[in-house]
């Protein structure tokens, strides 16, 4: 028990010191995996075989569904795919804010299904943002909204169930039957996050910014239009989920590249494949990270120390899982315990474990927490660079969206317990 305390104390201090940004994530994840090894007494040659065989063991399929799926990105940013949804949308919305910010977002939404890393973000927050901030929408609720849109199109992101079933052993099935569920908790929440800003936002003034549409927005033949979402409709309506995501990614791209570009294909896709594994290079690493902290706490000694404490706190009823996935869901901030890309995989992979929880119960637990993670997080590269970009601090994005994702965590948490009769 003495052990796994002290374990817990590693785990903590780690998400202390990512708090206060004194270590990034990409570093610290595999820091704990090699202090928890050396804390819980594993002989150093098993511990260097753990953290050499994590980076490449039940969470590759998850980097290499995250490289397939940046590959697409920039074939949908490279191709003008993106800039034209984006630009129609806006237009769409005509002169009206929130019309402006509801067209936009949804975009937003449409294109983070499929697009993943932080230049995916750069991309497509580079045309939005300007545009919302253009009819007059205030910065911090740009941002915020940005984001929420964001997080909405990424609840059907299947490179990130790839990732979030590594850790906790959900198949994406699993994720697909959950994620519509979440996501219209999530519309509620956001639509109740635009109600309110409104009303508070009763004049609007417009900056004295360029014309967003002095530009011509590219022309894109309307076939290539279904590209971003192409994947989902393989693997949801033609039942590839079996054969992972990379089929549907790879295929998808290429689709794009000769639709839009057919005699440029070859180099659309050689140039986006080089920049899509550099747009995700950072997120690979920390996926890296995470793996060796996976395999560290699958080893006997590790496991046996955590087991008791996990024991201890794991939700087996439903009011304890509300409670522990939904309302105290904000423990995900900063990497903390709760967090499936941060420390938290540890946690969750315990519990996968011990079996305290059904797979679908983690799933469910993970896409509740996640949507806190997203959106909230101000250790998140998006939120930090939506912030610079129009302006506003990184901490004030997370008191402002924190209260309605954690309400869709809630809620997503309840559902799950009544619906699986926990």
């Amino acid at each position: 028990m003495i052990t796994g305390l002290a374990l817990v104390a590693i785990f903590v201090a780690a998400a202390l010191l990512m708090w206060r940004r004194a270590l990034p994530a990409l570093l610290a994840v595999p820091l704990v995996a090699v202090a928890a090894g050396l804390v819980a007494g594993v002989p150093l040659p098993h511990l260097l075989q753990a953290l050499g065989e994590g980076t490449s063991g039940r969470i590759a399929p998850a980097y290499v569904a995250v490289i397939f799926g940046a590959l697409l990105g920039r074939v949908t940013m490279r191709s003008g795919i993106a800039e034209y949804l984006v630009s129609r949308a806006a237009e769409l919305g005509g002169d009206r804010p929130y019309a402006v910010v509801v067209s936009l977002g949804l975009a937003v939404a449409a294109l983070f299904t499929t697009l993943t890393g932080l230049g995916a973000i750069v991309m497509v927050g580079g045309i939005a943002l300007p545009v919302m901030l253009s009819v007059g929408v205030r910065r911090e609720t740009a941002a915020c909204a940005f984001l929420l849109f964001f997080a909405l199109g990424a609840i059907f992101n299947v490179a990130l169930w790839t990732l979030y079933g590594g850790i906790v052993g959900s198949t994406n099935a699993q994720f697909s039957a959950i994620a519509p569920v979440v996501f219209v908790f999530a519309v509620f929440a956001l639509a109740a996050f635009l109600f309110v800003s409104a009303r508070r936002e009763r004049g609007f003034a417009r900056l004295a910014l360029d014309d967003p549409f002095a530009a011509a927005a590219p022309s894109v033949p309307w076939p290539a239009l279904i590209a971003p979402v192409l994947p989902l409709i393989l693997i949801l309506v033609f039942k590839w989920g079996a054969w992972g995501p990379v089929p549907a990614f790879a295929i998808a791209a290429v689709y794009a590249a000769l639709v839009v570009r057919p005699r440029d294909a070859v180099q659309t896709l050689v140039s986006s494949a080089v920049r899509g594994i550099e747009d995700v290079a950072p997120a690979v690493f920390l996926m890296m990270g995470i793996g060796m902290l996976l395999a560290v706490t699958a080893l006997p000694q590790v496991h046996d120390a955590l087991a008791p404490v996990v024991a201890r706190v794991a939700p087996r009823h439903a009011i304890a899982y509300v409670v522990f996935f939904g309302l105290v869901s904000p423990l995900v901030l900063y990497r903390g315990p709760l967090n499936p890309v941060g420390v938290g995989a540890a946690i969750f992979a315990v519990l996968a474990q011990q079996g305290a929880l059904s797979s679908v119960a983690l799933a469910a637990a993970v896409l509740a927490v996640v949507q806190v993670q997203n959106v909230c997080d101000p250790t998140n590269t998006q939120n930090v660079w939506v912030a610079n970009q129009v302006g506003v601090d990184v901490e004030r994005i997370t008191k402002l969206t924190l209260p309605f994702q954690t309400a869709v965590a809630i809620a997503t948490a309840l559902a799950a317990a009544l619906v699986l009769h926990l």
